[in-house]
């Protein structure tokens, strides 16, 4: 039986898509502002660059966790909870990054996504149990 990843290549899915548009208006902020290497004191042309960059930060990290749990026997239920959770905060933290001021929910972005790497990094720690006793 091949070993598959369906649910997380679901999400993954998802976030390729995502990324585009994010990467597209970077390139069209530094279009119409002539900024063509850092962000040249731009508030805007800045806020898109940390958007973009924090979502390549965490987001293939939070795919990378949840496809070994998947690999491990995940619950689908417990998958797409991690899935949702990661797509809900990932993009309220895009929004929170895109607004001004700053809105409130960033931090609540940053524990969803915090979250997604708690529940698979306990979920991993969890089905390797009997493994690493066994090697003992």
């Amino acid at each position: 039986m091949p070993i598959t990843i369906h649910i997380t290549s679901l999400y993954a899915a998802f976030f390729g898509l995502l990324l585009l548009p994010i990467t597209i208006r970077v390139g069209l902020r530094r279009i119409a502002t002539n900024i063509w290497f850092l962000d040249g004191g731009d508030d805007n042309l800045l806020r898109r660059i940390r958007s973009h960059a924090n979502f390549l930060e965490y987001v293939p990290f939070a795919i990378v966790l949840m496809a070994l749990a998947e690999l491990n026997a995940a619950p689908n239920a417990f998958m797409h909870t991690m899935g949702l959770l990661l797509i809900s905060s990932r993009l309220m933290h895009y929004i929170t990054i895109n607004t001004k001021p700053l809105a409130p929910t960033r931090a609540l972005s940053m524990l969803g996504t915090f979250g997604v790497f708690l529940m698979a990094s306990c979920w991993l720690l969890y089905a390797q149990m009997p493994s690493i006793f066994q090697s003992y």
